[in-house]
């Protein structure tokens, strides 16, 4: 849990000081967590899984589903299965192939870019 944990937070762009203010605790608790030293009780699991839009099962490792909860207005579709596999996968990298895999993304999409638009220029 404390890997997953640990990867919702920094995917939501929070810092354990941010994360634990919204749950009304101390940094120190997060860290604990974060380190696999400690399980949050049932209320701040309850709440972790409101802030980051996922199942307990999902948070705790037991499910490689990540279990979206609630209906938004205007959401994007559901994740179809290929899709969930690649951000399980992506979840499992380390920070620096993240990294790479962003750069190629954009690199990918650049090219992808100049391409339509020579075809449109060429006709």
């Amino acid at each position: 849990m404390h890997q997953i944990l640990k990867e919702l937070r920094i995917e939501k762009c929070l810092t354990q000081k941010e994360l634990a203010a919204k749950l009304g605790i101390t940094q120190d608790s997060i860290s604990l967590w974060e380190k696999g030293k400690r399980i949050p009780d049932t209320q701040y699991l309850t709440k972790l899984c409101e802030i980051f839009n996922v199942s307990a099962d999902y948070l705790l490792g037991r499910s490689d589903d990540l279990g979206n909860v609630g209906v938004m207005p205007n959401a994007a579709p559901a994740l179809s299965l290929e899709e969930q596999k690649l951000i399980q996968d992506y979840r499992g990298l380390s920070r620096p192939l993240k990294d790479v895999l962003q750069g190629l993304i954009k690199t990918w999409q650049s090219d992808a870019e100049g391409s339509e638009q020579r075809r449109w220029e060429n006709r």
